[in-house]
């Protein structure tokens, strides 16, 4: 027979059991969900006559999901009487993926499990999005299949706290996100996607169940993925599956990123336009720049020299950093005051950028209120 697929499984020795027509059936039981005074066994099916099976309690289903309370409610004369037995215990045959089952169950029973990927309330730590958000997709599926309401409300707060809403939370993970890239650089290890939570398919995740305001950050971060088109092996980069979206996802992708760059490079290209202005305490010459003026401009020539494929990939990340190199601007070239307007102007631009995303990416906010709803605007 066959192998199981799912590695959840693979170093569990199956039961062998022959049916009265003599075939066999492999059964491996779940080395994490077997509890001894379970009452009722799942069973999920692996491929041809291979299954796992869960020892777990009709209890725990019950006060969970709505389906198997009622399910489970009432007599169960009828139902033990119908259903196959495994051990003594009645049977539910569960049609979904083994491995969804594996990680549903596993929420509902231990759900500090799901409790880690909280970077924003939660302590930071090397595989902090391992496995992200590869297995929320089949909790998230299954827990509005099954009608378990406090986890599928658990599942799109952990997205939220992936992918926030607000920039100040945003330009928190990525200075802990920063910080875990070095981690990893420091042993060799340079691709850092395992230093974050893969975009594409959280796209899709998003689309398919409806999570739309976490879209605008989630399109942002994918851009400064898809931007490396080839990752140098000496360099930190990260990977994307980009083969998990649409066409429409690949459209609102594309026209997303031009926007975002065209607004980006005008708000850095409108910066000297700023000068003179009231706040600077030097005086021009007659018919001559004032010396602010010409020291802002080497200094902003130097950094604009930095603006390549990655800067332009990630303008939030890189005006980040221009707004804290505004404090180390030679003070005997430009004054207090015209660095401060400098600035302030730099953060501007970029809390512009972080509000306009959603226009960037086709997505349209239908509320006023602080935690912001979207509707799919269709891509041409």
């Amino acid at each position: 027979m066959s192998s199981p697929t799912d590695s959840f499984l693979t170093s569990k020795r199956p039961r062998i059991h022959k049916s009265k027509s003599g075939d066999e059936t492999e059964t491996y039981e779940s080395p994490d969900l077997w509890f001894e005074d379970g009452n009722i066994i799942i069973r999920t099916v692996l491929s041809d006559r291979v299954y796992t099976v869960y020892k777990v309690h009709k209890s725990i289903l019950a006060s969970h999901s709505n389906v198997f309370h009622d399910l489970f409610d009432g007599p169960q004369t009828a139902f033990d009487v119908a259903s196959e037995r495994y051990e003594g215990l009645s049977v539910i045959e569960l049609k979904d993926s083994p491995s969804e089952v594996n990680d549903f169950l596993k929420a509902l029973y231990f759900p500090e499990e799901t409790q880690r990927h909280r970077p924003i309330s939660s302590p930071f730590f090397e595989g902090i999005w391992k496995g992200f958000p590869y297995k929320y997709i089949g909790i998230l599926h299954l827990a509005m299949k099954y009608d378990v309401t406090p986890l599928r409300d658990q599942m799109l707060d952990v997205l939220r706290h992936a992918w926030p809403q607000y920039l100040f939370d945003w330009d928190y993970l990525q200075k802990r996100t920063e910080d875990l890239e070095k981690a990893y650089l420091r042993r060799e290890c340079f691709d850092l996607s395992f230093a974050h939570p893969e975009p594409a398919r959280t796209v899709r995740l998003a689309m398919d169940h409806n999570v739309l305001d976490i879209l605008p950050v989630v399109f942002y971060d994918l851009v400064r993925v898809h931007e490396v088109i080839t990752p140098n092996p000496h360099e930190g980069f990260r990977r994307a599956d980009l083969s998990v979206l649409t066409a429409d996802d690949l459209r609102r992708l594309t026209q997303g990123r031009g926007a975002l760059r065209g607004k980006f490079l005008d708000g850095i290209t409108n910066l000297l336009i700023l000068l003179p202005h009231d706040d600077c305490k030097r005086v021009p010459m007659l018919g001559k720049p004032s010396l602010c003026h010409t020291g802002l401009k080497k200094w902003w020539d130097a950094q604009l020299g930095a603006v390549s494929g990655p800067s332009v990939a990630d303008p939030l990340g890189w005006l980040r950093e221009k707004v804290s190199l505004c404090d180390k601007i030679p003070h005997d070239e430009v004054c207090g005051g015209c660095t401060r307007v400098v600035k302030k102007y730099l953060q501007a631009v970029r809390e512009d950028l972080w509000m306009s995303l959603p226009d960037f990416f086709g997505l349209v906010s239908t509320s006023s209120s602080s935690l912001a709803h979207y509707s799919i605007h269709p891509t041409q």
